[in-house]
Formats: C-alpha cells, sequence, structure tokens
C-alpha cells in the first residue's frame, strides 16, 4: 500500500522544491475529487435531480483528475493554478447562484492553496485576485437578504473547515517530509563531515609519517653529500699524490738531478713538472737537471713551450738542462711544428747523460782540490 502511495505521489520534475509542490497537488486535487466524487452520488441518488449541479460536479471530477496528471507529469505550475482558477471561479459562480449564502466567505481558501501550491509571487498574485473578487461581488450582486440559518451555517462552515483542514494536512504532511528530508540531509552531512575529520586525521597522518621520511632522506642525502665530499677530497688528494709521483725527481750526485717521465703529459702535469723542478733545482742548487722524455709517446706545441719555459727558468737558477731519450717521432712531430729548444746536450739514454754530468762534475772538482793542496 505504502509503495502503491509512493508511485501515486510520483513527480516527474528535477527540481525537489517542484516535486513537494507537486505532490501537494496530487494529494489537494485527490481530496477535491474525492468530495466532488461523493457529492456526485449523493446527487445521483437524491431527488428531484438537479441537473445543472451534477453537470458542474462530473466538470469538476474531469477537471480534477486532469490536474493530477499534469501535476504528476511535472507540470506543477500549470496545475496548481488550475486549482486556484477552479476554485476561485467556483465561489464566484456559488456566490452569484446562491448571494443569500454566506459562499463569499469561501474566497479566503484561495490564497491559503497559494501558500501550498504556489510560490510567493503567486501567492502575491492570488491574493490580488481575491481582493478585486470581493470589490466585484460586492459591487456587482444586488442588496439580498441573507439566509444565515443554522442548518445553512453550519454546513458551509463545515465544508469551509473540511476544505481548509484537507489543505492544512497536505501542508502539515509536505512540512513533515521537508523536515524528514532536512534530518536525513543533516544527517547525511554529519556523516561526510565525520568521514572528511577521519580523512583529514589519516591524511596528516600521511603527511606526518611523509614530512619524516623526507627529513630522514635529506639526512641521508646530507650524509650522503659529505661522505662525496670527502670522498672527492680525498681523490683530490689522492690524484694530487699521484701527480707528484708521476713528476719523480731523483738526485745524481751531489749538484744533479734527474728526472724521468713517462707517458702523456697534458697541462695541469706539464704544470706539476715545471714547479718540482724548480724547487728541487733551487733546494738542492742544483747545477744539472737531466730530463729524461723516453717514456713521453707524444711532444706537441704546448708540451714544448712548457719544456722551454723550463729551461729557460733553471738557467735563471743556474742549472743546465740535459734532454734525454727523444724518439725520431717525437723529433719530426717537433721540427714539423717549428719547435727548436736551446738545449745543447741532447743523449739517447740515460747512462750517458749521467757519465756525461759526472764527468764534469770531475772537472770542475779537481781544479778546486788542486788550488787547496798549493795553498797548503
Amino acid at each position: 500500500m505504502k509503495h502503491l502511495f509512493s508511485r501515486f505521489l510520483h513527480i516527474r520534475h528535477d527540481d525537489e522544491e517542484m516535486r513537494q509542490r507537486g505532490r501537494n497537488v496530487v494529494i489537494i486535487a485527490t481530496g477535491l475529487l474525492t468530495i466532488n466524487v461523493l457529492i456526485f452520488l449523493f446527487l445521483l441518488g437524491s431527488p428531484p435531480l438537479a441537473l445543472d449541479l451534477l453537470i458542474a460536479t462530473f466538470l469538476s471530477v474531469v477537471l480534477h483528475s486532469g490536474i493530477i496528471i499534469l501535476a504528476r507529469q511535472g507540470r506543477v505550475n500549470l496545475a496548481g493554478w488550475l486549482i486556484i482558477v477552479l476554485a476561485l471561479a467556483g465561489a464566484i459562480v456559488a456566490t452569484f447562484v446562491m448571494p443569500q449564502r454566506p459562499i463569499a466567505m469561501f474566497f479566503s481558501t484561495t490564497p491559503v492553496l497559494a501558500a501550498t501550491l504556489l510560490r510567493f509571487r503567486g501567492l502575491v498574485i492570488v491574493t490580488i485576485m481575491v481582493f478585486f473578487t470581493f470589490l466585484v461581488v460586492a459591487f456587482g450582486i444586488p442588496a439580498t437578504p441573507v439566509d444565515l440559518t443554522t442548518s445553512s451555517f453550519l454546513q458551509s462552515a463545515a465544508i469551509l473547515c473540511l476544505f481548509i483542514s484537507l489543505i492544512s494536512f497536505v501542508q502539515s504532511a509536505g512540512n513533515e517530509a521537508l523536515h524528514q528530508r532536512l534530518q536525513a540531509a543533516l544527517q547525511a552531512a554529519k556523516h561526510t563531515a565525520e568521514q572528511l575529520q577521519t580523512l583529514n586525521a589519516e591524511l596528516d597522518l600521511r603527511v606526518h609519517m611523509q614530512t619524516a621520511a623526507l627529513q630522514e632522506s635529506m639526512l641521508e642525502l646530507e650524509e650522503r653529500a659529505e661522505q662525496q665530499n670527502r670522498l672527492l677530497a680525498e681523490v683530490i688528494a689522492q690524484r694530487n699524490v699521484i701527480r707528484q709521483l708521476s713528476v719523480p725527481v731523483l738526485p745524481v750526485g751531489y749538484d744533479a738531478l734527474t728526472m724521468p717521465l713517462i707517458g702523456t703529459i697534458d697541462h695541469d702535469r706539464l704544470r706539476v713538472i715545471l714547479q718540482r723542478a724548480l724547487e728541487h733545482i733551487e733546494a738542492q742548487r742544483a747545477r744539472w737537471l737531466i730530463l729524461d722524455v723516453t717514456g713521453v709517446p707524444v711532444i706537441d706545441t704546448e708540451v714544448a713551450s712548457g719544456f722551454l719555459q723550463l729551461v729557460q727558468s733553471a738557467r735563471l737558477l743556474g742549472a743546465e738542462v740535459v734532454l734525454v731519450g727523444v724518439h725520431p717521432e717525437v723529433a719530426q712531430t717537433m721540427i714539423s711544428l717549428g719547435v727548436e729548444l736551446p738545449v745543447s746536450h741532447v743523449f739517447t739514454d740515460l747512462a750517458a747523460a749521467i757519465a756525461y754530468v759526472q764527468k764534469h762534475q770531475r772537472s770542475i772538482s779537481t781544479p778546486v782540490t788542486t788550488r787547496n793542496t798549493v795553498q797548503s
């Protein structure tokens, strides 16, 4: 039964407020339809038969049935205005037909219907219509004595009370349904708020955990960066040591040095060669520097210019440079490049160069010894 009642009050409209007003229209139209059906049946069974009243009641049944159909199809505003117009027209016709009865008081039901079935603008329009209807009735009906018998007054009051009760029932039922929907929406909002609060708590926890993880990652990255910096410093130190070891300076006698070079010579290594050679010449007051390039595969313009600078600097410090181990390919390359080293002593191997330097060391030390003997 409840399912059938819900289907009967189903309104085909997307707006909830329109659906509620449509349900009000259906309920009121159904109540008026029921009243008219009862009146129609009563007229059929009570002679003498009032044909004009019977036709009016039948038309009212048809019209209210059409209003129910329109409201269920979603044409709520049209259905509501039809009920208002029928109620007002019926009250006007009844007032002119039966001026001796207090029918005019049924005009008050029209604004009540408008408040239930229409929006605020419609209520204002209906109120204005009722006011002008009162004026028309007041000036349009001739002066007629009113028949206010107890039975007629009670009948009119009972019908008015029944009609207003029906409208009040619809309004109350609509308000109750609206209250229930609002409560349901409030509960849903509370439930959603609780879910959002739970999600926010979970999100805060995740953010806290991720922040902690990021901080740990940052610490690890800082530690790795420090380790990399230490390793880089160690690599640089080791590279400097390797460069120092790759440029050995060995003493030969008391005033001679030899510098055996092996491998390719780049710009940095050339700078180290020049620095170490001059430092050792100055420290040991050497007069000879044997520069062994046997292990050097290529001597280009830059390397040759560096050797030229080394020879000139050594001479300024009082030392001669002896060049050892120039390969034929290297010599041809140097000639093709136009490189010429100002070196007067060139040997093919290190032994010959050392022998030459030692010979000159003896020749220099012998006169010194002879002079010391004569003086003594």
